[in-house]
Order: C-alpha cells, then structure tokens, then sequence
C-alpha cells in the first residue's frame, strides 16, 4: 500500500526506498511525518503555480510600456526558445564581460549609485563580509527614495538582514516554504538597476576564494540595451512574487545602443526547465560543444545526447573545478567527467574554483547563465540564462577556456574510478 502510494505521486526510485523503509521501521510515525511533508511540498507547488499565473496578470499591465523586440530569425534555436520559454530575441545590445570579482564590483557600485528608480536584487546566498559596502550603498539609495528590492533563495546572515530592513530596503525570501530536500528555489543571481543595466553574476563567495589560496576562473557579464527589458520583467515578477506587492515597471529605452549584437534572455518557471535549452542546443550542434561549468552532475537525457554528439564525430570538450564547497557533489562531477571522457570526449579538471557555466557551440553563439547542471535543480530551481551570438563573446570563452587548460589535469585513464566518486555518483 505504501509502495502505491509513492508510486502513483510519480516520485523517484530514491525516495520509494527510503520512505519504505521509514514506514517499515516506524510504522504510525512515519506515515504522519510523510503526510505532513506531503502538504507542505503541495503548498509550495501551488504557490509556484499561482506565481506563474501573477506573472502573466503582471506581463499584461506592463505591456503598455514595452517597446516591441521581436526579430525574424531562421535560426531554429530561437524559434524554439520563443516557443517553449516565451523569450524574445532582441538586437541592439551591447555587454562587458568581468573576469575579476573586484573589477566587477567596483563598476556594479557605480551602477547602484546611479540608480533612479527601481533596484533588485535576486540571489541565492551572500557573504556578509564582501556585500558590506554593497548593502550600505542600498541603503543609501533606499533613503534616497530608490525603491530596492532584495530577493534571496535560502540563507542570508540575520545581522546583514536586519540591517538592510533597518535601512529601508525592502528584503524578501523567495522560498518561503522548507521540506527535505528542497526544491522550487530561485537560482537566477540576477541584478537589474532601473531597468536600464542588468549583471549575471555569482555573489556567494567564501574566504577560500576571495584570500586567493586558489586559483579562480571568474566571468560575469554586465548587460545595456533591449535584452536588459526582458531581464527586468524577470526580477520584477520574482520580486512581486516574494514580495506580495506591486512595483510600477519603468522602462527606457537606449537610444546611443545601435549595433547588431542579438542576445535571447531565457528563464525557467515552474512548467519548463533549463533541461530543455541545453537538450535543444546539443541537438543542433554541428562542429563542436565547450562546457565550462560549476559542477557537472547531468541527467540521462543530456549524457544521451553528448555520447550521441560524440559518436556524430563532434568535438565535446568539458571543464569542472576541483576546488568545491561541496564535497558531495565534487565527487559526483568528477565521476560524471570520467565517464564522459570515456565516451571520447576531452575532459580537464580545473586545479581551482570555476564560478560561471558556459556553453559554446559551433563557435558561433554562447549559453552564459546560473542555469546549473545539476539533476536535483535542472527542472526544479528557477533559472537563467543569456545566448548571445557575438563572436567577441565566442572568443573570449574559447581563450578563457585554453588559458585554463594550462592550469589544469587532463582525465587520460577514465575507466579508474575512486570508490567514493562512485559512491556519490550514486548518492547525489
């Protein structure tokens, strides 16, 4: 009965199990613990379902103000994209790309003391110490009559949150609700500032990265034009959500922007996953993949389609970190990397931290984002993540990722595997 009862909920093998054996072994108490975390997993799926619905209700009134994007292409990633994510492909855009932590948050200050409407924040974790003088640059903007909106996913120190309330900006956690094994979380590390400039970038850092004991593969992006529109309607819409209140959406346009850079911002909800763009551009690629990632856990779908692309004799090259913070999950990759070098494809282990994902395909376009290649989070975090067809961009990941090869272990003897790599592979 029990065994029924997981199976018609389409739960995965890994929880038929262990909850088998919670019921076996703790009868009556298991069954309510189940039940109560049932209702509570149902609660946070409804509430992302009415999020989705506030999101169209909050697209139509802010229709009015948006300018009308949308180009002709024959490219059939984007067709696709517009058809299962609803993205735009915009034009006249333009971008910076960082590959220093501190250059980048010295031009994101400047960025926020400019600031003249609209400011949010959406991240999954902070570090307390180097958002210090971040925070009282909101807090200053936030008495300047600025309205700053701060989203994060999970944890954020009570101290630092305090004192951003204290200064007025306005703090909102996006998963409101905890079960086992979370899922629903947002994922996006995206910054907008009066809808005019917008960052892609990873805020979660910790004393091993930011002392410089390692060696730190670091790219964020910072974008202007009609592709920070599209952005802006994102966080806006999570910040409603988190928030549980209205923000009037102000837009202008930028004018001195008149190139023909074409960027498609794509973002996740809760009936559609980042799976889908990788799988979709996997399939159309023709010479070759380059995967620069955080950590590589993917799912059977994706390994599929990469045995596939190797088999099709198309270049696949893959680099992951061995510096993590987690060590689960940092075994799980390196199992998951040597099983893809097995297949044939070029595989390098990056002796330091990698702190972005990359997707160059073909040479001719770039998948920048947080989107995480990660089975547990692919379908069940929101995400984003920015194709930009821009051969500056295509080069500078392709010369990020040589210089990084001479600071790297390339996997030669795949078939070895450690015990716990197995292990984790199995466990994560």
């Amino acid at each position: 009965m029990t065994s029924m009862m997981i199976i018609l909920e389409r739960d995965k093998p890994r929880n038929l199990i262990i909850w088998s054996f919670v019921f076996l072994f703790t009868n009556i108490v298991g069954y309510t613990i189940y039940i109560i975390l049932r209702l509570v997993f149902y609660k946070k799926k409804k509430s992302l379902m009415i999020k989705q619905r506030e999101d169209d209700i909050y697209r139509k009134l802010i229709e009015k103000d948006l300018s009308d994007n949308d180009i002709s292409t024959s490219n059939y990633l984007y067709q696709f994209n517009k058809m299962a994510f609803g993205a735009t492909l915009t034009k006249n855009n333009e971008y910076t790309i960082f590959d220093k932590y501190t250059t980048f948050i010295s031009d994101l200050k400047k960025s926020l003391q400019n600031a003249k409407n609209t400011i949010i924040f959406e991240v999954s974790k902070v570090n307390k110490n180097d958002f210090q003088q971040i925070a009282e640059i909101l807090i200053t903007r936030a008495s300047a009559g600025v309205k700053v909106k701060f989203v994060y996913d999970s944890i954020i120190s009570s101290k630092l949150k305090k004192q951003l309330l204290k200064g007025g900006v306005k703090v909102h956690r996006f998963s409101k609700h905890n079960t086992l094994g979370r899922v629903y979380g947002n994922k996006r590390n995206l910054i907008t500032i009066d809808g005019d400039v917008a960052y892609i970038c990873n805020l979660n850092t910790n004393k091993r990265i930011t002392q410089g004991k390692y060696d730190v593969a670091d790219a964020i992006i910072k974008f202007k034009g009609d592709i920070v529109q599209e952005m802006a309607i994102s966080s806006h819409e999570d910040a409603v959500f988190a928030g549980n209140k209205f923000i009037d959406f102000k837009h202008s346009t930028n004018d001195e922007i008149n190139n023909d850079c074409q960027m498609q911002f794509i973002t996740n909800e809760i009936n559609t996953d980042m799976e889908l763009l990788i799988i979709n551009a996997i399939t159309l690629a023709k010479s070759s993949i380059q995967l620069q990632l955080e950590e590589f856990i993917p799912t059977e779908s994706i390994m599929s389609l990469l045995r596939f692309a190797i088999n099709s004799h198309i270049e696949v090259r893959l680099m992951v970190p061995l510096k993590t913070n987690y060590h689960s999950k940092y075994y799980a990759t390196r199992a998951y990397a040597k099983e893809l070098a097995l297949m044939g494809a070029n595989v390098y282990l990056y002796d330091g931290f990698i702190r972005f994902n990359s997707i160059v395909v073909d040479n001719s376009y770039v998948i920048f984002g947080s989107y995480i290649f990660d089975r547990e989070h692919i379908g069940s975090s929101i995400q984003s993540a920015v194709i930009i067809e821009d051969s500056k961009a295509v080069d500078y990941f392709n010369q990020n990722f040589t210089q990084c090869i001479d600071n790297s272990y390339r996997i030669s003897n795949a078939k070895y595997m450690m015990i716990r790599e197995r292990f984790f592979k199995n466990f994560v």
